[in-house]
């Protein structure tokens, strides 16, 4: 691959990952992260797009995020700072790298909630869970706002919403961590403890998408070899309970632990699940790694991580 990509996010989970992707394989980018400033601000995001290498494509994967209860106190400041964002991202992507191909991610939380696999007719075809209601909003800005600039100004654009990511130096802060990420750390803390019990949020039978981060990472890369100027669903059509995830945790840490639940912790939707038949039929792309593997993995790097982005990044 000899095109320029810029790396829009590049301090944070999934881009810090993709500069490392690329850079293993000697791809040439531009990754854009904090020293940038804050992308809600508009002359921050002209200034980064003003002196970065004229891109044949622009990975967007800033967002402002939070998961857990605290999603419910703060749905406006992340309404407007994603927003803002976002916004800020179309309007320089037009101005100055109109020649690059956008790919933006999104993610299940901006779908209605359903007890099906949601295909992308049913995008923006009901309400989102309460918890999200902020944040999704703004998703779903970034995913029209892609199809509209592209459809006004001529421009080349594609949205993809993924699965929940998981992988080495993701956040573990409580109000940052997805339910993974979150259930390895307290695996790794409750086992040091010398507990026979493991703590899991949520219940026994939430369904989620799951994908280990250089799985995810590939698959965007075969979408965006075989998609363009739509929204799509971006993962392998493999959803997995909250309680098999769980038990691939202690697999893979080699734990004789029971599972305990306990009541009133933070749940969300009960069932999310992205159909992605169409991504996969033309694709044929399939993920690599495992459940237990992908612990593994995590745990493997675990004391050798490094901090990701600080909250004033902005990033995934």
């Amino acid at each position: 691959m000899s095109d320029m990509t810029l790396i829009l996010g590049a301090d944070g989970f999934l881009g810090r990952h993709f500069c490392r992707y690329f850079a293993e394989r000697g791809w040439p980018s531009h990754p854009i992260g904090k020293s940038a400033g804050d992308f809600s601000v508009r002359s921050n995001v002209e200034r980064a797009f003003q002196e970065a290498p004229k891109a044949t494509r622009i990975l967007h994967l800033i967002t402002h995020q939070r998961t857990g209860q605290v999603q419910y106190d703060i749905p406006g400041s992340l309404l407007f700072e994603n927003a803002n964002i976002h916004l800020n991202v179309l309007e320089c992507w037009r101005l100055y790298q109109p020649q690059a191909k956008l790919v933006s991610t999104g993610s299940s939380c901006a779908y209605p909630e359903s007890d099906k696999p949601l295909p992308e007719e049913a995008f923006q075809g009901g309400h989102v869970h309460k918890s999200v209601r902020g944040y999704a909003l703004a998703k779903q800005m970034l995913a029209v706002g892609s199809e509209t600039y592209a459809h006004e100004y001529g421009l080349r654009y594609l949205h993809l919403c993924l699965s929940t990511i998981y992988g080495p130096h993701d956040h573990t802060a409580p109000d940052r961590s997805h339910f993974m990420t979150g259930m390895i750390h307290r695996a790794l803390q409750e086992k040091a403890e010398g507990k026979d019990v493991f703590t899991v949020w949520g219940t026994p039978g939430t369904v989620r998408d799951l994908l280990y981060v250089d799985d995810q990472m590939e698959a965007i890369l075969a979408a965006d070899a075989a998609f363009e100027n739509c929204l799509l669903n971006c993962g392998s059509n493999a959803p997995v309970t909250i309680d098999q995830s769980a038990r691939a945790v202690i697999d893979a840490l080699d734990w004789q632990a029971e599972l305990c639940y306990p009541p009133g912790s933070f749940a969300g939707a009960n069932y999310k699940t992205l159909d992605c038949s169409r991504f996969l039929a033309k694709t044929g792309w399939q993920p690599k790694v495992g459940l237990v593997e992908g612990v593994r993995r995590v745990v493997r790097d675990e004391k050798t991580a490094t901090p990701v982005a600080s909250d004033a990044d902005r990033t995934h």
